[in-house]
C-alpha cells in the first residue's frame, strides 16, 4: 500500500540525494526509498545513526598512489606471475622509444634527480619493491653516471635498469661502460659516448634479440619451418650460401668468400684478421659446417665429426685457402676429429 505524506527537505538534503535522484531520473520518491533502504542496512550493522555516520566516515581513506594510478587508467591490475612471464619472454627486446617516452617523459624529466624520483615512484606504484639509485656528478649533462637497482626479483631489477639506462642513452648521450651483478642488485656504470655515435653496448645488453625477433616476425612461416627441420634432425644439418651450393653442383672451387664480404661490407683482404677469425667462428658454427672453432694466439683448432678422410682433407684445404684469401698463411695438421692450423705468416 502506498502511503502519501508531506515532508520538508532543505536544499542541503536534496543535494545529498542527487546521486539517487539521478539514478531514478529525478524521481524523488524513488530516491527517498533507496535512502531508507540504505539507512536500514546501516542501522542493522551499526545500531544507531550516529555510530553509522561515525564508522562510515572513519572507513573513508585516501587512495594510495598505486590505487590512484589504477583508477585513472594509467596502470592496470596484472598478477605478478603473468607480469614476470611477460618480462622473462621479452628479455633482450628493448622497449620502443615511443613507449619509453610515455613512461619517462623527457619533456618533464630534465635532471638526474628528476629521473631518480620518477622511476622510484613508478616502482612503488607498480608494486615492484625495487629501490633505484642514480649517481652523477652533473645533474643535467652528466659525463658519467651509475645506476643501482636493488630488489629480490631479478626480472623486476633488470626491467627497471633497462628503463633508466635507455632513458640516459636516448636523452643524455650515455652508453654502458660496465655492468656489475650481485645476488640482489645490479649496478650499471655509464659514460658519455662520442656525439653522433650509436649506443652499441646498451643495445647489445638490452636489445640483443631485437633484430632476430624483427626478422622472425617478418618471416614467421619460414622460421617456423626452419626450426622444425633442424630440431627434427637434432641440428645435424649444414647450411650453405646459395652461390656456394651452386659452385659445389658445378664442381667449382669450394672457396666461398662472399658470405664474409656480405657480413662485413668489406673485401676479404680488408677485413682485419682477428675480426675475420671471430666472424669465421660465429658463421661456421652457426651454419654447422663444423662443430666448434677455438682461436688461439698463433693457431686455430677446428673440431668436426666428419669420418671420410677425403672429406676431412677437403675441409682442411678449404680453411687454408679461406685464410689465405684474408692474407694469412697457415700450416695444417689433422686427425679423426680435429684440424689444427698454425699461423706461418701474413701479407705485408
Amino acid at each position: 500500500m502506498v502511503v502519501r505524506k508531506n515532508i520538508s527537505l532543505e536544499n542541503s538534503h536534496l543535494k545529498k540525494l542527487e546521486p539517487l535522484t539521478k539514478k531514478h531520473n529525478d524521481n524523488l520518491s524513488a530516491a527517498i526509498r533507496d535512502a531508507i533502504d540504505v539507512t536500514e542496512a546501516a542501522l542493522h550493522r551499526y545500531g544507531t545513526i550516529e555510530k553509522a555516520i561515525s564508522s562510515i566516515t572513519a572507513d573513508k581513506r585516501e587512495l594510495t598512489a598505486r590505487e590512484k594510478s589504477i583508477e585513472s587508467g594509467k596502470n592496470v591490475m596484472l598478477s605478478s606471475p603473468i607480469f614476470i612471464w611477460m618480462i622473462k619472454w621479452t628479455k633482450g627486446i628493448p622497449l620502443d622509444k615511443e613507449i619509453l617516452d610515455e613512461l619517462l617523459d623527457p619533456l618533464q624529466i630534465k635532471t638526474i634527480s628528476d629521473l631518480d624520483k620518477h622511476i622510484n615512484e613508478i616502482s612503488n606504484e607498480s608494486g615492484w619493491d625495487c629501490k633505484i639509485s642514480i649517481f652523477s656528478m652533473d645533474n643535467i649533462n652528466p659525463a658519467t653516471a651509475t645506476v643501482a637497482v636493488s630488489g629480490d626479483n631479478e626480472y623486476y631489477r633488470d626491467f627497471l635498469a633497462q628503463l633508466v639506462v635507455m632513458f640516459l642513452v636516448y636523452n643524455k648521450g650515455l652508453d654502458i661502460d660496465v655492468v656489475h651483478r650481485r645476488a640482489s642488485t645490479i649496478r650499471i656504470d655509464l659514460k658519455v659516448r662520442e656525439k653522433g655515435t650509436y649506443p652499441l653496448v646498451a643495445r647489445e645488453h638490452f636489445g640483443y634479440l631485437k633484430e632476430a625477433m624483427d626478422e622472425f616476425m617478418s618471416k614467421q612461416d619460414f622460421w617456423k619451418s626452419f626450426f622444425e627441420i633442424y630440431r627434427s634432425v637434432n641440428y645435424n644439418m649444414v647450411s650453405l650460401y646459395k652461390d656456394h651450393y651452386e659452385d659445389l653442383l658445378a664442381c667449382n672451387s669450394l672457396l666461398d668468400i662472399r658470405i664474409f664480404e656480405s657480413l662485413s661490407k668489406r673485401h676479404i683482404l680488408n677485413i682485419p684478421h682477428q675480426d675475420f677469425l671471430v666472424m669465421l667462428k660465429r658463421t661456421h658454427e652457426s651454419l654447422r659446417i663444423i662443430d666448434r672453432i677455438e682461436i688461439f694466439d698463433d693457431s686455430i683448432s677446428i673440431y668436426h665429426n666428419y669420418k671420410n678422410e677425403k672429406a676431412i682433407k677437403k675441409i682442411r684445404d678449404y680453411y687454408l685457402l679461406l685464410l689465405k684469401a684474408n692474407g694469412h698463411e697457415y700450416e695444417a695438421k689433422y686427425s679423426t676429429s680435429l684440424i689444427v692450423l698454425n699461423h706461418v705468416c701474413c701479407r705485408d
